[in-house]
């Protein structure tokens, strides 16, 4: 039997910037991520779209579609929001008429509990080459509506992992 209320929404619309930072800065010239994600938190997945872009030589612009998993990530002290995501696009290459996808992102985020800002770790294919960004920063920079946002928080932390005291 669930413990959740039959009418409670499980769906909700989340967009982040990660980017490295350096004394609350983010760093020029750096790779940054643009995650536009669906939390479904029935589910306990994500999909979306991402983008990733650096302006400096070389320039980069890679855009995958995103899709993962979310769970809790608990120490003794707390419990923050894991998300492992990897993004795919679509070579030109066909195979029975239809696109080949490739992955060319990978990511894997620690968020707080109420999904508002975190840190993350990402590596994208360029070039032909995978590039690793490290301890870079996660914010929220969107929301379909702040009600949503709470209750996301609200819904998840409904089936949170207690801590030890």
């Amino acid at each position: 039997m669930s413990t959740q209320p039959e009418n409670q929404v499980g769906l909700f619309h989340i967009t982040y910037n990660i980017a490295q930072k350096l004394a609350g800065q983010p760093l020029l010239g750096a790779p940054h991520l643009r995650l536009d994600i669906l939390v479904d938190t029935v589910n306990k997945t994500i999909t979306g779209v991402s983008h990733i872009f650096q302006s400096t030589s070389p320039p980069v612009n890679v855009i995958s579609q995103i899709t993962g998993e979310w769970s809790y990530m608990c120490t003794m002290d707390s419990c923050n929001i894991l998300v492992i995501a990897d993004g795919f696009d679509f070579s030109s290459i066909l195979v029975g008429g239809h696109p080949v996808e490739h992955k060319n992102v990978k990511l894997r985020m620690s968020l707080s509990d109420d999904w508002q800002s975190g840190f993350a770790n990402f590596s994208y294919l360029h070039a032909g080459k995978w590039h690793e960004v490290d301890a870079a920063t996660v914010e929220i920079i969107e929301y379909s509506t702040q009600k949503n946002i709470e209750k996301l928080a609200t819904l998840t932390s409904a089936n949170k992992p207690k801590v030890a005291a």
